[in-house]
Order: C-alpha cells, then sequence, then structure tokens
C-alpha cells in the first residue's frame, strides 16, 4: 500500500490557507546532523504520529460540525467549531512541517477514511454531538498536558516555536462550555451511561501509565526525577515522565473538571 503525503493545496487554496490558518513557526535553526541516530529516529515516529493523530482530530471535529447543526445549537456553538477545525489544520501542518525539517514527511493515516461504528452513526445527533465532546474534551486535555510540559521545558528554538505554536492554538474552555450545556439536554438516569464513556476513554491511558510507572521505585515517582534535557529538546518524552504528567493533568484537570459535571467515573484513578 502506497501512503500518501501530508501536503497542502497551493494556488487558490493555499493563499486562502495561509489567510486562514497563519504562518508556521521558524524551524530554520532545526538541523538532524550531529543528532544521536537512535533520538532521530525516536523524534521521527513520534512527530510523525501527532502529525497523524491532529489528522484525525481534523476529521473528527469536522464530524462534530455536522453532529452539532443536526442537534439544534445555536449559531455561536458552529463558529466555535469552526475555529477548532482551523486549529487542527494548523496544527497538522505545523507536526509536517517539523516531520519534513527530521528528513521524515508526514504520511496520512491509513485507511483515511474515519472508521466509525454502525451504532454510533445510528444514534441521534444529539446524543453523538455529546459522546464526541466527551472523547474530544479527555483526549485534547491530556495531550494538552504532554505539550504543556515539553514546552515548559524545551530549549531548542525552533522545536520550542512548533511546541508553542502548537500549545497556542488550544481552546480548552471551548469544549468544558460545551458539555456543560450539552449535558442539560439528558435526564439524570442517563449520567451512567455518560460516565461509563469517559471511564472507557480513560482506560488506556490509564494502562499505559500503570505499564510506565509499574517497575519504577516509588521515590522516583515524580517529575523531578526525570528531567530529560536531551529528550525534550526533540519534542520527546518517556514513558516514566509521560505516566507522571498524565496523573498530574488528571488530579490537576481532568478530576475535578469532570465531578463539576458528573461525568466523574466511579472508579477514580491514584
Amino acid at each position: 500500500m502506497i501512503q500518501r503525503r501530508l501536503s497542502f493545496a497551493g494556488g487558490a487554496f493555499g493563499a486562502l490557507h495561509r489567510q486562514r490558518v497563519g504562518p508556521l513557526p521558524d524551524l530554520s535553526t532545526l538541523s538532524i546532523a550531529g543528532v544521536d541516530a537512535a533520538l532521530l529516529e525516536a523524534a521521527r515516529v513520534t512527530w510523525r504520529d501527532r502529525a497523524r493523530a491532529e489528522f484525525r482530530s481534523l476529521q473528527i471535529l469536522t464530524r462534530f460540525l455536522g453532529e452539532v447543526a443536526g442537534a439544534g445549537d445555536p449559531l455561536d456553538v458552529y463558529a466555535g467549531i469552526t475555529a477548532l477545525v482551523e486549529r487542527a489544520i494548523h496544527q497538522t501542518e505545523v507536526c509536517a512541517a517539523v516531520c519534513d525539517a527530521l528528513d521524515a514527511p508526514a504520511l496520512l493515516p491509513e485507511p483515511v477514511l474515519l472508521q466509525d461504528s454502525p451504532g454510533f452513526l445510528g444514534a441521534p445527533m444529539a446524543e453523538r454531538a455529546l459522546a464526541t465532546a466527551i472523547t474530544l474534551q479527555l483526549d485534547e486535555t491530556i495531550g494538552g498536558g504532554y505539550l504543556a510540559d515539553l514546552t515548559a521545558r524545551c530549549r531548542h528554538p525552533a522545536i520550542e516555536a512548533a511546541l508553542r505554536a502548537l500549545l497556542a492554538r488550544e481552546q480548552p474552555e471551548l469544549g468544558w462550555s460545551y458539555l456543560r450545556q450539552a449535558r442539560h439536554r439528558f435526564p439524570p438516569s442517563s449520567s451512567p451511561d455518560w460516565r461509563h464513556l469517559v471511564k472507557i476513554n480513560l482506560e488506556p491511558h490509564e494502562a499505559v501509565a500503570a505499564r510506565a510507572l509499574a517497575q519504577v521505585p516509588a521515590n522516583l515517582q515524580n517529575l523531578a526525577a526525570w528531567p530529560e534535557p536531551e529528550l525534550a529538546q526533540l519534542g520527546l518524552l518517556s514513558h516514566e515522565r509521560q505516566a507522571l504528567v498524565f496523573h498530574q493533568t488528571w488530579t490537576g484537570v481532568l478530576k475535578p473538571r469532570l465531578a463539576e459535571l458528573e461525568l466523574l467515573p466511579d472508579h477514580h484513578l491514584r
């Protein structure tokens, strides 16, 4: 199977793209010369994964726009989601630009088509919209935690510029605001179903974090024990630090926000 590069159209579409999405960060100082081979390969894999993940987010957000329209949400909701679509385009392009600078062009996911289950596609639009909003907000909050941690520690001018460009486009309050208003469409009796959705979306993140920390002594289960400056320079996190940042994001952001919305799962992370 031939995988297709993530690319952006020229001509009239390219001009409109630049006008709407804005400029790319300056990556001119990013050189792969002299970079440790193992670190370089890890950076290529990570940034390619980020580009594909951002493209998937773009697909989900464009689907979400149709869901909120079908649910009869007010116009300001559509404007907010349109802004998030433009953000996802920009973030995909930033990740793809870093991949190009690392001499590992970003590729479209295969299959390109976003594959949703018949059960999900057959659900009422209001139900689909809330389900999509929950899954997006969980992923965006967790991913935003990783970005914030990396951006605070990275000192390579090009990678730091790319990370800041990604982080600057984050708009977490839009998602929480939508969840707050969309929850009121459904009776209290539906709450266990929504909490279950939160639970099954958090479980993969929990499992990855648990595996990463399984053999780490208790006295090393803190961020200070994993400074990782050489990884941060390329926008990378070790599995251990990523697990610790996940738990920090859970404790400091996700847990109180979900509790406020009565979406906190019955089980609690540590």
